[in-house]
């Protein structure tokens, strides 16, 4: 599938739930038939599958690039905004109630799991965080990128919160 396809179906599992969202919804943004759409994805649960691997992939890229960077606060402001700035649906996916859905459950905690290797390294490698820190300083960052992205939606300046990550973090070691 088209890669402007999936990002525009994206989109629309970005602004709605899963439930929200209708073949007929998709086909209409796509200016396709619904028939042509079933013959991409036998359903909706395959079709979110496919936009949230390709999400995903986005995600990770952008996080290991990240992970490149030598600024500990550039690191921690950019996860923190991510989301927002992005409007990138693996980033915001426990929010939207898909877990609900085995099989995309599965799918979630799975890329989940994976993603939380390459945390535990970076953070572990770069700066000696062991993994109950790790965890810890996941779940801050994730609830802050959230509540940016449910209350503000749009991405707000982090200094003050990154300097506090940093200091509670990364400076008490």
């Amino acid at each position: 599938m088209a890669k402007d396809i999936i990002q525009k179906i994206e989109s629309l599992f970005w602004e709605n739930t899963f439930s929200d969202v209708s073949m007929d919804e998709v086909a209409l943004k796509l200016g396709m038939k619904k028939a042509s759409l079933y013959y991409h994805f036998t359903s909706k649960e395959v079709m979110f599958m496919e936009v949230l691997n390709y999400s995903y992939e986005k995600y990770k890229k952008f996080i290991i690039a990240l992970f490149k960077k030598d600024d500990l606060e550039s690191i921690i402001s950019w996860l923190i905004n991510y989301s927002v700035k992005e409007k990138n649906l693996y980033s915001i996916i426990s929010q939207k109630w898909y877990c609900k859905i085995d099989v995309i459950k599965n799918l979630i905690e799975d890329k989940n799991e994976e993603l939380w290797i390459i945390l535990k390294k970076f953070f572990w490698e770069k700066y000696n965080l062991n993994e109950q820190r790790v965890l810890l300083l996941r779940s801050v960052i994730d609830d802050l990128s959230k509540k940016n992205c449910i209350f503000n939606c749009k991405e707000t300046d982090t200094k003050k919160i990154t300097d506090e990550i940093i200091t509670l973090f990364f400076n008490n070691k």
